[in-house]
């Protein structure tokens, strides 16, 4: 009896909170702060122990993605959430998810942008880079022929010397003097031989060396542009009306870039905010040292959901 006394003291109490609730904001009177908090804490609790459902909403034909391209970026990254927090937090469900939708606008041609001159940037790297050490090698190459050139060129001096020598002292053997001339000739033809092809070898890679300062000149010249697309756009946006959420996708460059802006967003769907270690998923910005998930994103989760 004491038991249904108070259960229905407890009740009409809750309707009383009600019905001056109800008073207050059809009123239009503001909430008191201490009620609005504890209105937000316990939205934020409901919000963090229930399943958030997802889905594909909008999808805009001009990002040239499929269905099922967009279903498997956002299952992975709902699944890194999933298994590092270590419970099911967010589920699929194409009727009551809430919807992800991509909006195709501006952003998205800046990040094409972006990948297109990077993409540039780092071929007119690999290049230079290639070419740099073939011309390093060759030139390496070059200046010990030329070494070596020199060896044999003074060792043809002093032969040719001991010749001259050998024909103001003693002319008894004239043969073994005309076969010695013949041999100094011949050498001599094929250092000469060799002195030509060292300069040609020497003029193909001073023209190298002036092509290499050509395509370094033109890479450096798409810097400038690069400065300009350095700010990146925000490539998505999680929107949370009370239990409404709505995820919009504006940009990505690669499939791989758009799983982590989802999971960027499945953390704010969860309340956590922005972190300050670009490592982290829910930096602010995305970069390439954004693998998964790191201690700080889940301890933004955790926090913000009281666990």
């Amino acid at each position: 009896m004491k038991t249904l006394i108070r259960l229905a003291f407890y009740s009409l109490l809750l309707y009383a909170c009600y019905v001056l609730l109800s008073a207050m904001l059809s009123s239009g009177s503001k909430l008191p702060k201490v009620l609005q908090d504890h209105a937000d804490a316990a939205l934020q609790q409901y919000l963090c122990q229930v399943p958030v459902s997802w889905r594909i909403g909008n999808l805009d034909p001009a990002f040239s993605l499929t269905l099922d391209q967009a279903e498997q970026a956002a299952h992975n990254a709902a699944m890194q959430w999933n298994n590092d927090l270590g419970f099911e937090a967010f589920r699929y469900d194409s009727i009551d998810g809430f919807p992800i939708n991509f909006s195709y606008d501006e952003r998205q041609q800046q990040l094409l942008q972006q990948a297109l001159l990077q993409r540039n940037i780092e071929r007119y790297d690999h290049n230079i880079d290639e070419r740099l050490e073939r011309l390093n090698a060759d030139s390496a190459r070059l200046r010990a022929q030329q070494q070596a050139f020199e060896q044999e060129n003074r060792a043809f001096a002093a032969e040719l010397a001991a010749y001259e020598k050998q024909l103001q002292q003693s002319v008894d053997n004239p043969t073994r003097l005309q076969q010695a001339r013949a041999a100094l000739q011949q050498r001599q033809q094929r250092l000469q031989q060799q002195a030509e092809d060292l300069n040609a070898e020497q003029a193909r890679l001073a023209r190298e060396q002036r092509y290499l300062n050509d395509t370094v000149a033109d890479r450096n010249a798409l810097l400038p542009q690069q400065d300009t697309l350095a700010t990146a756009p925000e490539v998505g946006l999680m929107e949370v009306q009370g239990k409404a959420r709505t995820m919009t996708i504006f940009a990505y460059k690669t499939l791989n870039d758009l799983q982590l802006t989802m999971a960027h967003e499945f953390g704010h769907a969860l309340g956590a905010g922005h972190t300050d270690d670009s490592t982290d998923v829910m930096h602010y910005a995305i970069s390439n040292q954004q693998n998964r998930l790191t201690e700080n994103d889940i301890r933004a989760v955790k926090m913000q959901c009281g666990w």
